[in-house]
């Protein structure tokens, strides 16, 4: 909470215009290798103080407390492994690639609103 709260909010729920929500999205990103490396490469990922154990953690509660409807039981939690083979390179632009794994995500089932 003390890291995600202060952008995403306390419900994980963002802020419309400027943060996307956690809640009933992140189960959907992921879904796909696209989609989870987008997630660990964001700067709030990316850019972290926690150690790429303890993001693995932060993720995995965060998709189970506010996005278990969207996270299907044969999609994998995140390892620190995972973390810490894509956070370190942090996303060039990172609107562009939100807006590539969306689309992606629609052509396979749902996917979070590009708006938020």
């Amino acid at each position: 909470m003390l890291y995600c709260m202060g952008c995403h909010g306390a419900r994980a729920e963002g802020v419309p215009g400027k943060v996307p929500p956690l809640a009933h999205a992140l189960g959907l990103y992921m879904r796909t290798p696209a989609g989870r490396n987008y997630l660990l490469r964001v700067p709030g990922a990316a850019n972290s103080v926690l150690s790429d154990a303890q993001l693995a953690a932060v993720l995995n509660w965060l998709a189970q407390t506010f996005a278990a409807d969207e996270l299907s039981s044969t999609v994998p939690l995140f390892t620190s492994e995972e973390v810490t083979g894509s956070r370190h390179s942090p996303l060039a632009s990172v609107l562009a690639a939100r807006r590539e794994v969306i689309r992606e995500l629609a052509t396979t089932g749902p996917a979070p609103s590009t708006d938020y």
